[in-house]
């Protein structure tokens, strides 16, 4: 979608429809799907609250949205033609969790998009099955838990049985219940301010001016949270006074504390979120190189750079798992924001949840292996290595690190501490989502002696 800041407008239940159809039967990522939705198209504030909640609200629940549908249709859930699936969990999550919105409302504007999108018997199955939910609506309600606890957890916190299992063994039923609970909660927006283009009382009033109310982070200097006029912050960040990004993934770059004048690699860059942060903490003076595997990536990270400002970052498609023996300890910092599960941000990214399966877990280590080999060769004697995921899976974090000292007798763990969260333990961190009220990630540090 090309920008345009007066382009009119679809309905927020017709933009909610197309984005969760590019999210759930394409595979786009839901964030970016959003952003661009709201960058292309001018929204009033009631309308881009409405058009996030009811995607979010979607991909959250999806499974148990299914499930009713399951019980209202005689038709197999998995049956139905995606576009009649997807209109069917955006009728049923209003009629189910957005009691101010009138359910003929819920079910006449459904049938409305229906009817542009497919055909008309399509569109007379949408009507009947939400019609049906608003008469058979007290009768369809969980079963008690004892029935089928596994099943019952499931579709309490949104997410796939064999995750909740796997959490529910490993920490516990009662941490895996408190941070299943923080990942169902739709995250506020959170902006990474610019600080070689304002200082915070200046951002504050740029914010101020465009009607957007701020909550500033207590540990995090430049960082805010958004509470009102999140629908007018994209103006200032296409200025280039800011960039969205969540608080857990400003961790990263504060623990690897780069200096002005600094050479620095960032080995898995784009889309630039910390590659840009490494460069305000450096003031845009030193150098750093952004590797990623494709050129379209790389884009993303130039012209992030570009409305940043900053002129300091070496953008270039690389395979980061494969050594490049040129560049052998010639760094004074490199950060390895690895690719993982990302079992962490569900919150941020829900259709991660929906994607993923248990056995593909397993092609994330390897990769992470090499990857960790490969960030090694680079660093400088008395240089730091920053190793994070977004992911809360041992085999990805703790276990990888432990691996990685053992076989690299040069590199040992620094301890760090992180203001208002915590400190490290042999040099590693988990930033958990329901004390943080962010996404989950893992940090370890490392020195190369």
């Amino acid at each position: 979608m090309k920008h345009s800041a007066n382009k009119p407008a679809p309905s927020a239940r017709r933009l909610a429809y197309q984005a969760l159809y590019d999210i759930l039967e394409k595979g786009a990522y839901g964030n970016l799907t959003m952003q661009q939705a709201l960058k292309t198209y001018t929204l009033t504030e009631a309308e881009t609250h409405l058009f996030t909640e009811l995607v979010y609200g979607v991909l959250r629940r999806y499974n148990v949205l299914l499930w009713v549908i399951s019980r209202l249709s005689s038709r197999p859930v998995k049956k139905l033609h995606s576009s009649v699936r997807i209109l069917l969990c955006l009728g049923l999550y209003q009629l189910m969790y957005l009691t101010r919105i009138p359910e003929s409302a819920a079910v006449n504007e459904s049938v409305k998009i229906a009817k542009k999108v497919t055909h008309m018997g399509n569109a007379g199955f949408v009507n009947a099955i939400l019609r049906s939910y608003t008469r058979r609506k007290e009768e369809i309600h969980l079963f008690p838990r004892e029935e089928n606890p596994l099943l019952y957890d499931s579709l309490k916190w949104n997410e796939p049985e064999w995750l909740v299992a796997r959490w529910e063994k490993e920490w516990g039923e009662e941490k895996a219940a408190k941070v299943l609970e923080a990942m169902s909660q739709v995250p506020s927006l959170t902006v990474r301010m610019n600080t070689l283009k304002t200082d915070r009382a200046s951002f504050m009033a740029l914010l101020e001016k465009e009607g957007i109310e701020a909550e500033p982070i207590p540990w995090k200097e430049e960082a805010f949270r958004i509470t009102k006029g999140a629908h007018a912050i994209w103006k200032l960040l296409d200025e280039g006074y800011g960039y969205a990004q969540s608080l857990s993934s400003m961790i990263p770059p504060d623990v690897l504390a780069p200096k002005a004048g600094e050479k620095v690699l960032d080995m898995c860059a784009a889309p630039g979120s910390k590659t840009t942060q490494l460069a305000e903490l450096m003031k845009n003076t030193g150098s750093i190189d952004a590797w990623d595997l494709y050129p379209h990536k790389i884009n993303l990270i130039k012209n992030n750079a570009k409305k940043l400002g900053i002129t300091i970052i070496h953008a270039g498609a690389r395979d980061s798992s494969k050594p490049f023996p040129a560049l052998a300890g010639t760094y004074d910092k490199v950060l390895l924001d690895a690719p993982c599960s990302g079992l962490g941000v569900l919150s941020h990214k829900p259709e991660i949840r929906w994607r993923r399966e248990e056995e593909g877990l397993a092609e994330f280590p390897p990769l992470q292996e090499k990857l960790l080999d490969a960030a090694a060769s680079y660093v400088k004697q008395g240089g730091i290595l920053v190793y994070s995921t977004c992911t809360l899976n041992r085999e990805e974090n703790e276990e990888r690190v432990s691996a990685f000292l053992k076989k690299h007798a040069d590199f040992h763990a620094l301890d760090f501490e992180i203001p208002g969260l915590g400190k490290s333990e042999n040099g590693m961190i988990t930033i958990w989502p329901d004390e943080t009220g962010s996404d989950g990630f893992f940090i370890a540090k490392l020195v190369k002696e």
